[in-house]
């Protein structure tokens, strides 16, 4: 068998074990389908045999680069203009103020206090500010960081996206806010869009979907983020002749912003982007196990 099919299929074959496991076992109901992908992928990788690794290799890295760009953009199905716009000008400047200052505070106090190396900082900062795991996983093809690194960055966001997802509930009923103001707070802090509507449905169904909202506003920042990280790596790299690289633009991110663009017009029915929205999620966990 090509070996680069032979990769390419066990990485399926976690992801859609990935996505049917909190369906077919209710405990794992509240965990994200791309988290349960990478802890499938760790106990396959500390279990199989050494010699195999190397014959899953070119497959997995189709699967964590082509496979994983395809589905950063199609994630765009879940996130329309219209949406966005109903948290006003307001959700928005909360959303990049909050974005801004995850990064900053996030980047040097990983590199500062905690003595990570940038790559890390990066990755947990960018994990935190947007959105979970799909933002660690769109950031990695342009840092190039390695595996180990991924995974801290992702098993940081999830701890405390999940203590964040039981927490907020407790602190609604401690503290005079709104729903909406509570929605407002669940959208620009809690990491993972699974863990935004658990903590906000807590509460309402309104509260979850201004949280929801406010959430997606943060994804659409990933754009902007991901095309300034390649700008900063471009500057930062020199090539084995001491000149600067080229700017290496992340056209997926870009794409990912036509495809909410091609969402927003409402000229695509609604099956057909439920079914693409659905292939995205099957596509990040299967990029993910990889």
């Amino acid at each position: 068998m090509n070996t680069k099919l032979t990769g390419i299929v066990a990485a399926v074959l976690c992801g859609v074990l990935a996505i049917f496991l909190p369906r077919l076992w209710p405990f794992f109901a509240q965990v994200s389908p791309l988290i349960l992908a990478i802890v499938i992928g760790v106990i396959i990788s500390h279990t199989m045999p050494t010699s195999f690794r190397s014959t899953l290799e070119p497959g997995l890295n189709v699967a964590k680069g082509p496979v994983l760009r395809l589905a950063i953009v199609l994630y765009g199905f879940n996130i329309s203009f219209q949406e966005l716009s109903s948290v006003g000008f307001h959700g928005f400047f909360i959303a990049v103020v909050m974005v801004s200052a995850i990064l900053a505070v996030g980047i040097w106090v990983g590199r500062k206090i905690f003595k990570l190396d940038t790559d890390q900082a990066i990755l947990i900062s960018i994990g935190s500010a947007i959105c979970g795991a799909a933002a660690v996983a769109a950031a990695e093809p342009i840092l190039k960081a390695k595996p180990h690194k991924v995974i801290i960055a992702v098993a940081t966001v999830v701890i405390f996206g999940t203590l964040s997802m039981f927490l907020f509930p407790v602190l609604y009923g401690l503290l005079s806010v709104g729903e909406a103001k509570y929605g407002l707070w669940v959208g620009v802090s809690i990491h993972e869009v699974a863990q935004v509507v658990a903590a906000g449905d807590a509460v309402s169904s309104a509260a979850a979907n201004t949280a929801v909202i406010e959430k997606m506003i943060r994804v659409l920042l990933l754009v902007p983020v991901l095309i300034g990280l390649s700008v900063w790596k471009s500057r930062t790299e020199v090539t084995e002749s001491g000149q600067r690289n080229p700017i290496a633009i992340p056209w997926f991110a870009l794409f990912f912003l036509v495809v909410i663009f091609i969402n927003s017009t409402g000229l695509i029915p609604a099956a057909v982007v439920s079914v693409l929205s659905t292939t995205a999620t099957y596509l990040l966990a299967i990029a993910m196990a990889s």
